[in-house]
């Protein structure tokens, strides 16, 4: 059995191939923000806003689960280019229907989302994009499921790139409204997936296509269950928005969805680390690797993103600066808002004994015990506090969230400590409340909340150091 300092340091080596493109992206994503927030009224942002919401809550009602049941099979099956494209077929199959429902009856949808029905062609291409995003979703898998860490990163940056490029265009020489975030997006994306398309066509080729209905049965039967627990993820990723767009008017959006963006910072450890923890862990539990080492990596996970979000509390003065002074409610907002972010990918490391087990059925109670105080919060505070209210029942229900992940896994699995999590959580969420005040002594107060952090994690700084020691 290898060292477990040799094996961090590959798996180091790993995080940074996946989290490369995440990271870059992120970077491209912070050139993009201001120029689109500079030109674009925060009401205005708010409608395309809604278009993106929209376009990934559909996504995750079309993988059917089917995207988490791919990675599930992926190392048993020998044949990879048959599973894929099983997989693939029911997906595909839906997001053709989405299409052409958008390009009989734009209307409706068009009213919904950008609050008038004369919106016609961009909400035709949501059905467009829609289809790209599921044949996407799963090429990337299957990039990632072979831990090409470089490429996956490569692929995520050239989307990045293309929407920056046509943000520029569009604000310079066309437009400066929400169509300009629209079309950008929409036109970035399918040109990156062209790309990944052709490096991988051999994957689509239909003449190498045979249905296999065994193999369907068991993509379906394990994915049905996750699509359900997907679904109310999905929704209790964008009900603030949802709730914003029903009780509060698109100015309100618009603020807290630029306020997302920063605290995407977060999001883009998340999605790095997840593409590249997902096929690890599966690979240790094949391998019977003792629970220390998934306990590792989850006290590590929460040390890293714990200290970015004390890092956003203390710089978030420079938001206002970063989108224009018509965004200047987002620095309150940002310290809650990036508690969604954080909880999430931490309890990728604690609700393992969920997927172990094969017991995704447990993902719906997960999904219903975050859903259910955030509607009733949103319900509460949205309609009083607007954007605030919407941060406020984010933030606590992503709690409840990670509560239940952590707490199901331990019992169909093996349980590890989780109390300096809970610890460090609360520690955050009071200074996020804190930080919705406009006071001078905020930051003197964030540099405690530092202080608090490093305070209760001593033990995994140890850890870490002496892990650097000896891997060199």
């Amino acid at each position: 059995m290898k060292r477990p300092e040799k094996t961090m340091n590959v798996l180091f080596k790993k995080l940074v191939g996946f989290s490369l493109g995440p990271i870059i992206g992120a970077l491209i994503s912070f050139i993009t923000i201001p120029i689109t927030t500079y030109y674009i009224n925060p009401a205005e942002y708010g409608k395309a806003s809604m278009f993106l919401l929209f376009q990934n809550i559909v996504g995750t009602f079309l993988f059917l689960g089917i995207d988490q049941a791919y990675t599930r099979e992926y190392h048993g099956t020998a044949d990879k280019t048959r599973l894929l494209q099983n997989a693939l077929l029911l997906p595909l199959l839906l997001a053709l229907l989405v299409l052409l429902m958008t390009l009989i009856f734009p209307a409706p949808l068009a009213h919904l989302l950008f609050g008038h029905r004369n919106a016609v062609i961009p909400t035709r291409l949501f059905g467009v994009m829609t289809v790209f995003i599921v044949l996407e979703r799963f090429l990337m898998l299957s990039v990632r499921m072979r831990e090409r860490a470089f490429e996956y990163s490569l692929l995520a940056i050239l989307t990045k790139f293309f929407v920056l490029l046509f943000t520029v265009v569009f604000i310079i020489f066309i437009r400066r409204d929400f169509l300009t975030v629209v079309y950008s997006t929409v036109f970035g994306q399918i040109i990156g997936d062209l790309w990944l398309f052709w490096r991988y066509r051999r994957l689509l080729n239909p003449k190498a296509f045979r249905a296999d209905r065994r193999l369907l049965k068991t993509l379906i039967v394990f994915g049905l269950p996750i699509v359900v627990a997907t679904s109310l993820s999905s929704l209790l990723g964008g009900l603030d928005r949802i709730a914003l767009r029903l009780w509060s008017d698109f100015n309100q959006i618009g603020i807290f969805s630029a306020t997302l963006k920063i605290a995407a910072v977060l999001s883009v450890f998340q999605s790095g680390f997840t593409g590249f923890w997902v096929p690890i862990a599966y690979r240790w539990y094949a391998e019977a690797r003792p629970v220390s080492y998934f306990e590792r990596v989850s006290e590590t996970v929460l040390l890293a993103m714990s200290l970015l979000a004390v890092s956003i509390f203390i710089f978030k003065e420079a938001i206002v600066f970063l989108l224009s002074s018509n965004y200047n409610g987002a620095q309150y907002l940002v310290g809650l808002l990036c508690l969604q972010p954080l909880i999430y990918t931490i309890s990728e490391t604690t609700c393992l004994g969920i997927v172990f087990s094969k017991r995704s059925y447990l993902n719906i109670w997960v999904g219903l015990c975050a859903l259910t105080p955030a509607v009733l919060l949103d319900v509460l505070l949205v309609p009083s506090f607007g954007a605030a209210g919407a941060a406020i029942a984010s933030a606590i229900a992503y709690l409840f969230f990670f509560a239940a992940r952590t707490f199901l896994s331990a019992k169909y699995w093996t349980a590890f400590p989780v109390g300096r999590h809970y610890l460090v959580f609360m520690i955050l969420l009071a200074a996020a409340f804190i930080n919705l005040l406009p006071r001078s002594w905020i930051l003197f107060i964030n540099l405690i909340v530092l202080f608090l952090i490093l305070a209760v994690q001593q033990k995994t700084i140890r850890m870490l150091w002496r892990f650097w020691k000896n891997g060199n």
